[in-house]
């Protein structure tokens, strides 16, 4: 597993970015992939001329109810507007290609449906009023894939953020909690009244649940690549070790 971190100056980071950039082909299709569903979507009018095409493919519970169960997978691959596509599409060039490099275009993959998946399901438990909107974009998956990299180095510093990986992703999950708990049509005391008062929740667009889970989903992979791994060496090691101390009883109850 090679490290994410990059070393040097501005520019020489710049251009391990590019490179990064540049290899990723796993990253550079997903995007790909996303700027040729939006512009096809923006031709036949967008969200404004066509808003049937959110409710079939955004996810929501009242579709899951009437039977459209593709949406966990497919609410992921449209966006609400160009501006709302380049949000993701820069943090998947920012962050897909450190994945890439350290573990292959299978691991990002991984990550970002594991993240859209979990996304999507916090988003319907806790989502509210915000849940009866269909919820569409990639940002979920994005997430998980920047809590798996803060959570596989959480010693380096996030570059072009001066904050530790350990420090930007506790604060990403706690900011993405609380801004979830604040949903008023969840009636938490205090913490829906101060969601009301900022107005945050008036349209639905940004579904913070979504964002929690699917932080949550790269938090826990993070752990589970770091979990200590078996070797036949350290089974060996062990066997041995255990084979030395119990030689004394064994011959003693012969």
């Amino acid at each position: 597993m090679q490290t994410p971190t990059m070393r040097g100056g501005s520019a020489s980071k710049w251009g391990v970015l590019g490179r990064d950039i540049l290899e990723a082909r796993t990253t550079l299709l997903v995007v790909l992939i996303l700027v040729v569903i939006q512009f096809l979507l923006e031709r036949v009018g967008g969200s404004r001329d066509w808003p049937e095409i959110f409710l079939v493919v955004g996810l929501s519970r009242q579709g899951l109810l009437e039977g459209l169960v593709w949406q966990p997978f497919s609410y992921a691959w449209i966006h609400g507007n160009w501006v709302h596509l380049m949000i993701n599409a820069f943090g998947l060039l920012a962050i897909g290609p450190r994945i890439e490099r350290i573990g292959g275009g299978r691991l990002v993959l991984m990550i970002l449906v594991g993240g859209l998946l979990a996304g999507g399901l916090v988003h319907l438990l806790i989502g509210g009023e915000v849940g009866l909107t269909p919820l569409v974009g990639m940002s979920g998956g994005v997430t998980a894939m920047l809590l798996w990299l803060t959570g596989v180095s959480p010693g380096s510093k996030m570059w072009p953020l001066p904050v530790s990986g350990k420090n930007l992703g506790i604060g990403l999950l706690l900011a993405s909690a609380i801004l979830a708990l604040m949903n008023p049509s969840l009636g938490i005391p205090y913490l829906s009244g101060v969601g009301r008062m900022l107005g945050g929740y008036a349209d639905g667009s940004v579904s913070h649940a979504c964002h929690l889970g699917g932080g949550l989903l790269g938090w826990g992979m993070a752990r589970w690549t770091l979990r200590p791994r078996v070797t036949l060496a350290t089974l060996q090691k062990e066997r041995a070790r255990r084979e030395s101390a119990g030689g004394p009883d064994e011959r003693l109850m012969r």
